[in-house]
């Protein structure tokens, strides 16, 4: 096994193709319901990609062609109000010049909601996944195709969150707590540095306007913590405390969406670290002038943890999507993103990234779905080694049982 003996730079580029998409004609999987009562739903999706600048190289670019095969099943008991959901999906992916690139992710879920009373509102979520970094990026970033070995992660994650106060009310308040670990599982000179836990205690409290909104204001605290100190011994541990007030509303004629806006701090453990206090928001708006096409506008700007280097990175991101239903059959989906990340802590390190998806979904059948897609991707940096484009093309095909 080759190590990671480079310097490494950087972050994992996550390139968002689309926040939440906005709704479009997509296929309707049928489901088996078992004597018990719970609703199966099996689908299966297989496709194929090309990808002209596999490493995320700025020069010198190789093409891949990927295969991928998703099988997925869900499984969902209602019972009134209340449900109980399991997700299990595996993800496989060939590439035609190497069976090195080759891999299987793993993911599981589980999610349960109940209402114990008209006042009283219980929702738990739990995942578990086995993971793989894209070539060129996270760990790799920046080392192009120097390492012959994937970097392989597993993550954790349990959110709960109890709401008391009866919908039609005037005020209701909501408590949440959770926990987050990643650990990497080879390269373990490096990686070994990057494993850690997040605990996550928050409140809220809603006041509804009576008028499908409600106003509320959030307090969330989010403390980190990494396993093994870096051999500089400057721990990366901190606490990340956000106040943020904000508005909800569900869908009327024209839009639906969520903003909040108030402000961070991010304080270190070691005093050797830069701290952040600053302006942090989050908001996404769904915008349906027609009864068959939306757009959505999303933002967002906060301080996180970097991968590697430097204290933390001030990142905003902004992004707009349009989805069409050109018919019952026939839909598209465009989007725009960008990504502005500014490193802290002597890097003196500044990223933009910008991305674009133009989509094409056909349900050939009542069980069969063709999705076609093209992705833009063009990464900026003041750090020369970690620029590139690329441009992915693909198809996908997804069957299901027949709907009922």
């Amino acid at each position: 096994m080759q190590t990671l003996t480079n310097p490494v730079k950087g972050l994992l580029l996550i390139v968002s193709m689309g926040v939440t998409s906005p709704a479009f004609a997509a296929l309707k999987p049928g489901s088996v319901i078992t004597k018990d009562g719970a609703e199966i739903t099996p689908t299966l999706t297989t496709g194929v990609s090309s990808n002209d600048n596999f490493f995320s190289t700025p020069n010198d670019e190789e093409s891949r062609l990927i295969w991928t095969i998703t099988p997925n099943i869900d499984a969902l008991i209602e019972d009134g109000v209340n449900y109980y959901s399991i997700n299990a999906a595996t993800s496989t992916s060939l590439h035609n010049k190497d069976s090195a690139d080759n891999f299987t992710q793993v993911n599981l879920s589980a999610a349960t909601h109940n209402e114990f009373t008209s006042q009283h509102r219980l929702d738990i979520n739990a995942s578990a996944d086995w993971l793989y970094e894209p070539r060129g990026s996270g760990l790799t970033e920046g080392l192009g195709d120097a390492i012959n070995e994937l970097v392989e992660y597993q993550q954790h994650n349990f959110n709960a969150r109890y709401e008391y106060g009866a919908v039609s009310s005037k005020a209701q308040v909501a408590l949440q707590a959770g926990f987050f670990n990643k650990k990497y599982q080879n390269f373990r000179a490096v990686s070994q540095f990057r494993d850690y836990d997040k605990t996550l205690m928050g409140i809220t409290a809603y006041y509804n306007t009576q008028a499908s909104s409600r106003t509320f204001i959030e307090l969330k605290r989010e403390d980190y913590r990494y396993d093994v100190i870096q051999a500089n011994g400057i721990s990366r541990d901190s606490d990340d405390t956000k106040l943020l007030a904000g508005m909800e509303w569900e869908a009327t004629a024209v839009t639906s969406g969520s903003f909040k806006l108030g402000y961070q701090k991010k304080s270190f453990i070691s005093a050797q670290r830069e701290d952040f206090s600053g302006l942090s928001w989050e908001a996404a708006v769904n915008w349906q002038p027609l009864s068959y096409s939306t757009v959505q506008l999303s933002t967002s700007r906060a301080a996180k943890d970097p991968l590697v280097e430097g204290d933390y990175i001030k990142e905003s991101t902004y992004g707009i999507n349009w989805a069409h239903n050109w018919s019952d059959y026939l839909s598209s989906l465009a989007g725009v993103n960008y990504t502005n990340e500014q490193y802290t802590g002597d890097v003196g390190r500044k990223d933009k990234s910008k991305s674009a998806r133009l989509g094409l979904n056909y349900i050939a059948s009542k069980f069969g779905m063709v999705s076609t897609y093209v992705d833009f991707i063009d990464k900026d940096s003041t750090q020369s080694a970690i620029e590139f484009d690329r441009v992915i093309v693909g198809v996908n095909f997804t069957f299901a049982l027949k709907a009922n």
